[in-house]
């Protein structure tokens, strides 16, 4: 239970704060733009998740490899590998930069921006896209660094990006009136904080690179579960905000911006409980110790949910003054009324969903987690949106989401179900062996 503690607790606190990141950017935007800056924020914000998810994913298929190899006695694989992760999210990073700043203008329109929207949305893009290596590489070290046992350096790391974020946002687009550059430019710098904190005791483990083609199909591999897993919900938030700027305009987007603020900190606390504990599921499963990952399961799930109903609470309690801390105009702040409760019920799913996706995705059950992964963005969203938000307008789109929490909580316990009979099967068949 200590190891479990020690993993978890350093974790949840960096995840909130790191969840915390779009938030601080859109309290700024809202009080100096208003309802514009916060749709334009939250139009790009996909593209930037883009960016952290690739570093996210790897650092995660890179610390799950590194302990795998360490779990097999093979030392000199996992060292190698936290290198070569590294110079892999580089070359992406850079890749993927240069493709989207050569396309921005088309990408921004398809993404919904309307023409008061546009200016503030491609001023925010481009310098992010300036610095994407620094949000993959800022991003990638958190789960490296977790995966090598320094949680509580991984917590500090994640801080210090919250509050240079913090501090440079009040600087730049109050002090200076930068505007979305100005918070850009924040977030960016913030990145690049967070990966010199990190680098202070990583470097030190960064000792040789593999490039044999088996062991980075294998990295390519195992990233894709965690892309999605980390990207869904950004994707998710893509489709939304079309549909909300062709119901609402950009009060409508405003509003969800918001909404998907909430919901991405619930989901942050349950992805935390779930991410933090991936090491020693993956560990354990590697020696067939199911019993013990079952109980933990267990204890993750009664966490993760008790942890989000307390916030859930909370954010009952400051519903009011969240809308008006985001300066969100009297159309803006009725939608965001209506669609906060169906938010909030959503997010107590959530406690149960998304640790079961971290659960099959540590344990190697990549089918079942893929399965579970992208139904939320490429099945369930676009049909119940287009199911009820054409008849409810924007009461459809609140619906919608509360819906697809369900959903997903249905099938990841069918799910789990079929992977316990899996493992039961396989200690069955040792025992006769």
């Amino acid at each position: 239970m200590k190891r479990f503690a020690g993993y978890l607790i350093p974790s949840l606190i960096a995840s909130v704060f790191m969840s915390m990141y779009a938030m601080i950017d859109g309290i700024f935007i809202g009080q100096k733009i208003g309802d514009v800056g916060l749709a334009a924020i939250n139009i790009v914000w996909p593209i930037t998740a883009f960016l952290q998810a690739i570093g996210t994913a790897l650092g995660l298929a890179g610390g799950i490899y590194i302990q795998r190899k360490m779990a097999e006695d093979n030392l000199l694989s996992a060292t190698k590998m936290k290198l070569t992760v590294l110079m892999l999210g580089g070359i992406l990073a850079c890749l993927f930069g240069l493709l989207f700043y050569a396309v921005r203008r088309p990408l921004l329109q398809a993404l919904g921006t309307t023409e008061d929207s546009f200016p503030y949305a491609m001023e925010y893009l481009r310098i992010i896209l300036i610095g994407a290596l620094f949000q993959v590489i800022g991003t990638m070290l958190i789960p490296l660094l977790k995966n090598s046992n320094k949680v509580k350096l991984a917590a500090v790391a994640s801080m210090t990006a919250i509050f240079t974020n913090l501090i440079l946002d009040y600087v730049m687009i109050y002090c200076l009136d930068m505007s979305l550059m100005g918070a850009a430019l924040a977030s960016v710098l913030a990145q690049i904080a967070s990966a010199l904190v990190c680098l202070t005791s990583y470097r030190k483990e960064l000792k040789g690179i593999t490039l044999k083609k088996e062991e980075l199909f294998e990295i390519f591999k195992m990233s894709i579960a965690p892309f999605i897993l980390t990207f869904s919900y950004s994707i998710v938030i893509m489709i939304t905000n079309i549909v909300c700027t062709h119901i609402g305009g950009d009060e409508a987007v405003a509003a969800y911006t918001l909404l998907s603020y909430i919901a991405y900190i619930l989901m942050a606390i349950s992805c935390a409980v779930g991410d933090s504990l991936q090491p020693l599921f993956s560990f354990q499963a590697a020696k067939k110790e199911y019993q013990k990952n079952k109980k933990m399961l267990s204890i993750a799930i009664l966490i993760s949910f008790f942890t989000i109903l307390a916030f859930v609470l909370l954010l009952v309690i400051l519903k009011q003054p969240m809308g008006r801390l985001y300066n969100l105009s009297d159309i803006a702040f009725q939608y965001y009324y209506e669609g906060l409760l169906y938010y909030l019920l959503g997010g107590i799913l959530i406690s149960v969903f998304k640790v079961i996706a971290s659960y099959l995705y540590a344990i190697d059950s990549k089918i079942f987690a893929n399965i579970l992964i992208i139904l939320e963005p490429f099945v369930l969203t676009p049909l119940f949106l287009a199911c009820l938000a054409i008849p409810l307008q924007m009461t459809g789109v609140w619906i919608a989401y509360l819906f697809v929490q369900i959903c997903l909580v249905g099938v990841s316990l069918l799910l789990l179900y079929f992977e316990g009979k899996k493992q039961r099967k396989s200690l069955e068949w040792r025992e006769e062996v």
